[in-house]
C-alpha cells in the first residue's frame, strides 16, 4: 500500500470530520491536494464548499472561524478547507490570535457534524504544540515524507514501466515525483501505443544535474579543461551549487574507483550493479570509462575532491576560485 492508495481509500469513503494533510515532501503535499480537490469538484463558487489560504494576507481569520463552525444552508455537508494554518507549524506568525485559536481547539474537540474540514500544510506539524498534539489525536493525517526510490518505484508501478526503465526515468529526475510524472507524461507521448525503452528516456527526458556532473567527469578524464570550467559556469549560472556539485562529482569519483576495484577483481556488470546497489547505465558509463584510467589517478583524485571539500567549508578563499583550480589540475592529470 502506498501513500496515494491509502489517500484514494479515504477519498472512496465519505470524508473524515477533520482531515490533515501535511510533511516536509511539499511535492506530494500538492498532488494530495490536486487529488482531494479533483475528487470533491472543488468549485469556488459552490456555496457549500469553502477555501481559506492564510499564507494570504487578505484572508479573515474570524470569517474562516465562523464559515468552519455554521451549519450549511444549501446542501447537507459543508467542506471548508484551511490550508497554511501557520499556528499549528513552527513559523512565527500566527494565523489565529489566542481568542480565535481557543474557538479552533474547541472546534477540534466537537466537530460540527455537518461539516468535513480539510487542514493543508507544506511542511511537518511543530509537534511540541499543544495544537499539534489535539490534531493528531482528533484528525485523519496523512503525512507526507521524502520518498525512498523503492517506495517512488510502488507509486508509479500502475505505469506498467519495465523496472530498469521506470529506474532510470527516476534517477533521471532526481527522484523528485513532480519531476517523474512529468518525464513519463513525455514519454508516453513520444512513444505512442508502443513500449517505453531505456533509448527514449535518454533521448527525451533532460539531463539531471547527475547526468551533467557525469558530462564533467568525462571532460575532466580526457583533459578537456576548457569544456569542464565552461560546464561548472553553466551550472552555477543556472544557480547550482559549488558544494553540491562538488558533493555530486566526489560521488561518482568514488563510483569510478569502486569500478575500476571490481573490474579488477573480474567482476562482471551484473555482479557490480547487485554489489552497488546502482542503476546498470550507471554501471556501464563507468566501466567504459575506468578502462582508459589507472587506479592510482582515480586515487589520489578522490582523496583531492575530498580535501577540497574540507578547504571550502573551512578556508576563508573564494569555493569557485578553490573549485576551479581543482578542476584544472584533474583535467590535467594533477
Amino acid at each position: 500500500m502506498t501513500l496515494f492508495d491509502d489517500f484514494d481509500k479515504i477519498l472512496a469513503d465519505d470524508l473524515p470530520p477533520v482531515l490533515a494533510i501535511y510533511g516536509e515532501n511539499d511535492e506530494l503535499v500538492r498532488a494530495l491536494k490536486d487529488k482531494l480537490f479533483a475528487a470533491v469538484k472543488f468549485d469556488s463558487s459552490n456555496l457549500s464548499q469553502s477555501y481559506f489560504d492564510f499564507a494570504e494576507t487578505a484572508t479573515d481569520a474570524g470569517a474562516a472561524l465562523e464559515e468552519l463552525e455554521s451549519l450549511p444552508f444549501f446542501d447537507e455537508q459543508h467542506l471548508v478547507i484551511f490550508e497554511n494554518l501557520s499556528n499549528l507549524t513552527a513559523q512565527k506568525k500566527s494565523s489565529f490570535d489566542e481568542k480565535q485559536l481557543v474557538r479552533f481547539e474547541a472546534y477540534l474537540e466537537n466537530p460540527v457534524p455537518s461539516t468535513q474540514l480539510v487542514i493543508i500544510l507544506h511542511q511537518k506539524l511543530d509537534a511540541r504544540l499543544k495544537l499539534s498534539k489535539k490534531l493528531k489525536k482528533m484528525a485523519t493525517c496523512i503525512e507526507t515524507a521524502e520518498l525512498k526510490p523503492a517506495e517512488l518505484q510502488a507509486l508509479f508501478a500502475h505505469e506498467k514501466l519495465e523496472r530498469q526503465v521506470l529506474a532510470r526515468i527516476l534517477e533521471k529526475a532526481n527522484y523528485g515525483y513532480a519531476a517523474a510524472q512529468q518525464a513519463i507524461s513525455l514519454l508516453k507521448a513520444y512513444a505512442g501505443n508502443r513500449a517505453i525503452t531505456l533509448e527514449d528516456v535518454e533521448k527525451v527526458v533532460p539531463k539531471s544535474l547527475s547526468d551533467k556532473i557525469f558530462d564533467l567527469s568525462e571532460f575532466v578524464f580526457t583533459g578537456n579543461t576548457q569544456k569542464a570550467r565552461e560546464l561548472v559556469q553553466d551550472l552555477t549560472t543556472q544557480g547550482e551549487d559549488i558544494i553540491k556539485i562538488l558533493g555530486i562529482l566526489t560521488s561518482t569519483f568514488r563510483l569510478y574507483f569502486q569500478v575500476k576495484l571490481l573490474s579488477e577483481k573480474g567482476q562482471s556488470e551484473s555482479q557490480m550493479t547487485d554489489f552497488l546497489k546502482i542503476h546498470p547505465y550507471r554501471v556501464k558509463l563507468a566501466r567504459g570509462s575506468v578502462r582508459k584510467l589507472s587506479k592510482h589517478y582515480l586515487q589520489n583524485a578522490l582523496k583531492q575532491l575530498i580535501a577540497l571539500d574540507f578547504a571550502i567549508k573551512t578556508s576563508a578563499a573564494d569555493k569557485a576560485y578553490l573549485f576551479d583550480l581543482a578542476i584544472i589540475k584533474l583535467s590535467t592529470g594533477m
